[in-house]
């Protein structure tokens, strides 16, 4: 028994940590939106303090008191499970179900059934742990489970191995954590740092980034890129005649139109209000033309919106890598004076920066 609080001690102790660096991060790198989720984290951590001082006062219990804290453990959303590798026998508490979508006997019946519902892409990491544990290594590891419905839930899985006095692992003790909700979150607050919120398109950071790891790609491979900057004509007017509702519409129509024009290797980008860039990767004699005649062409064609005709077009502007920089800024720069040298030859056409294409 004393062994089993032990184990059950330690556990909770490394919750306890996992919590609180988790709640380090996100007061560090997360903004006011984010103290909801950080009082959250702040009670649940209460809670397993709580709990760790019931343990240590029932360390030396009967059974009932165990199964008393196991409920405990269960009313916390906080799944407790243990295995004896020798006797191949499998134990969870009955929370698992709502998270994993098979009832506690179930795995009781089938031990081998819990690593059937981890996700394919994670059995790899899930099957390093378990060695870990086996060879007396604690383990904390976060990974995905897939119901049986085919929905995903990510878990903390925190678990302990138990040893005789030879040193061979007997048992495994462990909690588990749905953290599916701080994991949307995160992801959340990923899609805001990187997208746009209107189109869903990369953002002015996510392009730096994948700009720079292309740069340093073609250290290698000296292949030349291109930035492909879109400004669309009369998007004001659209603005000033129809309002700003229907000119995020007409953006976000724009932006379904270009998505069919750029390979998948491409990245189209929104910098903000009616501007758009993109960057083109492997590019040969005839793709600058075929691409910016593409654009030209499906953004002159008249959009129908909530009852609408709208007609605009794009000013388009080129700068080559490396032939006019290695450098995002300059080479926006340069792509930036194109386009407005295209406005000035009448809108809806195209300029490369420097006259033509240089090879």
């Amino acid at each position: 028994m004393a062994k089993y609080y032990n184990g059950k001690i330690v556990i909770i102790r490394l919750f306890w940590v996992f919590f609180l660096i988790n709640i380090t991060a996100v007061l560090i790198f997360a903004d006011l939106y984010c103290s909801i989720l950080v009082t959250i984290h702040l009670v649940e951590i209460a809670v397993l303090l709580l709990v760790n001082i019931l343990m240590r006062r029932h360390k030396r219990s009967s059974l009932r008191e165990e199964a008393s804290l196991r409920s405990v453990l269960g009313q916390l959303n906080i799944v407790s499970w243990s295995y004896e590798p020798r006797k191949d026998i499998f134990f969870i508490s009955s929370g698992i179900e709502s998270i994993a979508g098979y009832s506690a006997s179930d795995f009781a019946q089938q031990p081998k059934l819990f690593e059937k519902v981890v996700h394919p892409y994670d059995l790899f990491y899930y099957r390093e742990s378990l060695k870990d544990l086996m060879a007396g290594k604690k383990t904390i590891i976060e990974y995905r489970i897939l119901k049986p419905s085919g929905e995903k839930r990510w878990i903390n899985n925190m678990a302990v191995p138990l040893q005789d006095k030879s040193g061979i692992v007997y048992k495994l003790e462990g909690i588990i954590l749905d953290v599916t909700r701080e994991k949307m979150f995160q992801e959340d607050m990923t899609r805001m740092a990187l997208y746009d919120s209107l189109t869903g398109l990369p953002n002015r950071a996510m392009f730096e980034k994948y700009f720079t790891y292309f740069i340093a790609r073609n250290s290698h491979m000296h292949q030349k890129m291109a930035i492909i900057f879109i400004d669309l004509d009369s998007f004001k007017s659209v603005n000033d005649r129809l309002g700003h509702d229907m000119g995020d519409l007409l953006l976000q129509e724009v932006t379904v139109r270009l998505k069919t024009i750029f390979r998948g290797t491409d990245l189209l980008s929104r910098l903000g209000g009616d501007e758009f860039i993109a960057l083109l990767t492997r590019i040969n004699k005839d793709s600058l033309k075929i691409i910016s005649e593409r654009i030209n062409a499906s953004l002159a064609k008249p959009f129908f919106i909530e009852g609408h005709k709208i007609i605009i077009g794009a000013s388009i502007g080129i700068s080559i890598s490396p032939d006019d920089g290695e450098d995002l800024e300059i080479l926006v720069h340069k792509a930036d004076k194109a386009m407005y040298r295209a406005k000035a030859k009448g809108k809806n056409t195209y300029q490369i920066y420097g006259g033509n294409y240089r090879y």
